[in-house]
């Protein structure tokens, strides 16, 4: 829901040693219960993290375990559940979901699927002007958010631009790649902050089934933290999730600003008290990759002057293979068995003749490094190969 002030101060947190789906309507029910955050309304928008095609295993993306429950949950208060995600800007959306099985899992589970114009075209978007915002003081959310309630389902992990990436940060996701461009290049921090002044979700349910440290939040190390953290207030979630890693909150730029900016908020905790699951290693910040990196974003403004309308400056780049994280075979190891190809879900990626990597096509789901019997696969930019 857009700019709906959180009623309740409990965030609630539960280890999912009896399976993810248990947890997650135990959560739901610490918090209040989902009649409570649904108040009558007849749709609910459910918002994973669905930032690349990794699955929730890897502790890149929102488990379909609780997805499944939050969508039983809001079908038992007799309301429709809607999954609306686009990934990464550098990653394609109907290829993501192919590679995680996204529309299979949600025809199986009833959940509909809304595919936004990520370009944002104006039939699928309303605008927003928060007041207060300092950088980011007009962007765009879908206009189906009007109708519905929104349920942010993140997951506990680290990002290499961001340091991490929680509650306050994953409703990015919903916006169109324009106003998320906007964002990285007016500064990431400010700009989430900004963000949570125009969007509030309804209840946010930090996934921390896995999660990810270190380089984050698509290649960085499985956590295996076994608990969810849930709230409607997305600060405070945040404040507690950084208690269960034991993550200073003013280390994250974001959330320091949101305490300065916003204040700190005041909750009740319900459910269990773990203390430090885990303690995170935060990812590394090197001036020269943060750089460049964001540099990507200003020079894509005149590139989507000249490009076809939905490619980016980012996806032109990747897509050449000099950078970012992809997938090479190694000619002296590869026996040419074909395991890499059948093991990849998108067509046209790997050539068994030339044993080339198409980047244009690639998504950089390493699921062909995985499977590869040889070894043959190496992974270029992936802290993960070298361990």
């Amino acid at each position: 829901m857009v700019a709906i002030q959180p009623d309740t101060g409990t965030i609630a947190v539960t280890r999912t040693f009896d399976g993810i789906e248990a947890a997650a309507h135990r959560v739901i029910e610490q918090v209040g219960g989902m009649e409570s955050v649904m108040r009558g309304a007849k749709m609910a928008i459910l918002k994973p993290n669905l930032v690349a095609g990794r699955n929730a295993a890897s502790g890149s993306t929102t488990s379909f375990a609780l997805m499944k429950a939050v969508a039983e949950e809001v079908r038992a208060c007799g309301a429709e559940p809607v999954l609306c995600e686009t990934p990464g800007t550098e990653f394609d959306r109907d290829a993501t979901y192919t590679i995680l099985g996204i529309d299979t899992f949600c025809e199986e589970n009833g959940i509909r699927i809304i595919r936004v114009d990520p370009e944002g075209g104006e039939q699928d978007w309303v605008e927003l002007q928060p007041e207060g915002a300092r950088r980011l003081r007009r962007f765009r959310v879908p206009r189906i958010l009007e109708e519905a309630r929104l349920i942010n389902l993140p997951v506990l992990k680290t990002h290499v631009v961001s340091t991490m990436t929680l509650g306050m940060k994953n409703p990015m996701g919903i916006l169109p790649r324009p106003d998320r461009r906007s964002m990285h290049t007016f500064g990431i921090d400010q700009c989430i902050v900004d963000m949570n002044r125009g969007i509030r979700p309804d209840l946010t349910i930090v996934d921390g089934s896995i999660g990810q440290d270190g380089e984050g939040p698509v290649y960085g190390d499985k956590a295996d933290l076994e608990v969810l953290v849930a709230g409607r207030d997305s600060l405070a979630v945040d404040l507690v999730c950084c208690a269960v890693v034991g993550v200073r909150p003013r280390d994250i730029p974001h959330l320091k600003l949101a305490l300065e900016q916003m204040g700190k908020p005041t909750w009740t905790l319900a459910g269990e008290d773990t203390g430090v699951i885990k303690k995170f290693r935060l990812p590394q910040q090197k001036t020269l990759y943060r750089f460049i990196f964001w540099l990507m974003f200003p020079l894509d403004y005149p590139y989507t002057w000249i490009a076809k309308r939905g490619k980016h400056f980012s996806t032109m780049l990747y897509g050449t293979g000099l950078v970012g994280t992809r997938p090479q075979i190694q000619e002296d190891k590869c026996t040419r068995c074909g395991v890499c190809v059948e093991t990849c879900p998108l067509p046209n990626v790997i050539d068994l003749k030339t044993l080339k990597v198409n980047y244009n096509t690639c998504q950089r789901c390493l699921l062909c490094y995985e499977a590869c019997p040889e070894k043959a696969i190496s992974v270029k930019g992936y802290s993960g190969a070298r361990q």
